[in-house]
């Protein structure tokens, strides 16, 4: 197994290379770490003068079982990214029952342990949503009552009060955590708004174009279909910022692309990659759907609610697919641009006599 400290820094990794949003690595760093530290941290514990030692084989054994299961999830990321958080509250619910015997082996109302179950609270708090990090609090609060049940002493010690502190900083805890959360989310999605979008149409830029085709080539969808790739462009549109001016060139823009974007589907990109130039990636298309797509986008261009003086505006559209023109993202622009291109100069040559 690689040694831990290199598993950290590789999750880490994974999560910073991937998709922010989607947090099942950052979810399994943070809890391998947990364990780890909370193994470690309580044999040092048991070392030092006053720590309970009338089951000093269990706790032995428990801190064994901490140390594996963080070495577990860092190094063999389990439970793996993806898997639904139903099953991963599962786990973690039997990790609680876990802290549990712990605190029973740890002296129980005099548990040396306790301080370090905020980390639970602070993982349930960050990583569930509410239907699921409500009940899990609540049984975490519960096996934090338990010694209640067995020890004798727990009542004259002040235990019930320090229960009910407890479940108010438990409760508080999670409240300020998914505030926090919630607003480092909010602004993420604003930021990556500003980052991915473009600013006049409302689609995606060139940065989430070239981003989304790298992803999608070379993906096949259900029926084994792959990416196709379409490119818009509008003929003499120069002209109309230059007879009109920028101003009513921008609502042809925006017109446009509210005319064409009921008709992309939402797993697809539709994209405003250059001044008067969109593009639509079209996972499982293949030629026969980029040409019945192009077809149906010229018609909503056609009709297309324009801005006064204009009535029309020409558009030319050319696509390419995976993998019988490109198998890389930079040769499937290649030809699709050429054969715009090549569109675009048999529209402008005269007809024959």
């Amino acid at each position: 197994m690689r040694p831990i400290t290199g598993a950290v820094v590789s999750e880490l990794r994974r999560h910073l290379s991937g998709d922010p949003r989607d947090e099942g690595v950052l979810m399994n760093v943070t809890s391998g770490v947990m364990w780890l530290v909370a193994g470690a941290g309580g044999l040092v514990a048991l070392a030092l003068p006053g720590a309970a030692h009338e089951h000093v084989a269990w706790l032995l054994a428990l801190a064994g079982v901490s140390l594996a299961w963080g070495v577990a999830v860092l190094t063999l990321r389990y439970p793996r990214p993806g898997t639904a958080l139903e099953r991963r509250a599962l786990v973690t619910a039997v990790l609680i029952a876990i802290v549990g015997v712990a605190l029973w082996a740890s002296g129980g109302a005099q548990s040396f342990l306790q301080p370090i179950l905020l980390f639970t609270a602070i993982h349930i708090a960050y990583f569930y949503p509410p239907r699921l990090a409500w009940p899990l609090t609540g049984l975490f609060v519960a096996t934090y009552a338990t010694p209640l049940l067995y020890d004798p002493e727990a009542v004259s010690e002040g235990y019930a009060p320090r229960l009910l502190l407890f479940s108010i900083a438990v409760a508080g805890t999670y409240a300020i955590v998914r505030l926090l959360k919630g607003r480092l989310l909010a602004a993420e999605e604003r930021q990556r708004a500003m980052a991915e979008l473009d600013a006049l149409t409302g689609l995606a830029n060139r940065r989430a174009f070239d981003a989304a085709l790298g992803r999608a080539v070379g993906r096949r969808d259900a029926h084994g279909r792959e990416t196709a790739l379409l490119l818009l462009d509008f003929d003499d549109f120069k002209a109309i910022n230059d007879t009109h001016g920028h101003p009513v060139g921008d609502a042809v823009l925006r017109a446009i692309a509210c005319a064409c974007r009921p008709l992309v589907r939402g797993s697809d990109c539709f994209a405003r990659i250059g001044g008067d130039e969109f593009a639509v990636i079209a996972q499982g298309a293949g030629a026969i759907g980029a040409e019945r797509l192009a077809a149906v986008l010229a018609d909503a261009i056609a009709d297309a609610d324009l801005p006064d003086p204009l009535d029309h505006v020409a558009v030319t559209i050319a696509w390419a697919t995976v993998p019988e023109d490109a198998t890389t993202p930079d040769r499937l622009i290649h030809v699709a641009d050429r054969r715009l291109m090549d569109r675009k100069r048999r529209r402008k040559q005269p007809a024959p006599a």
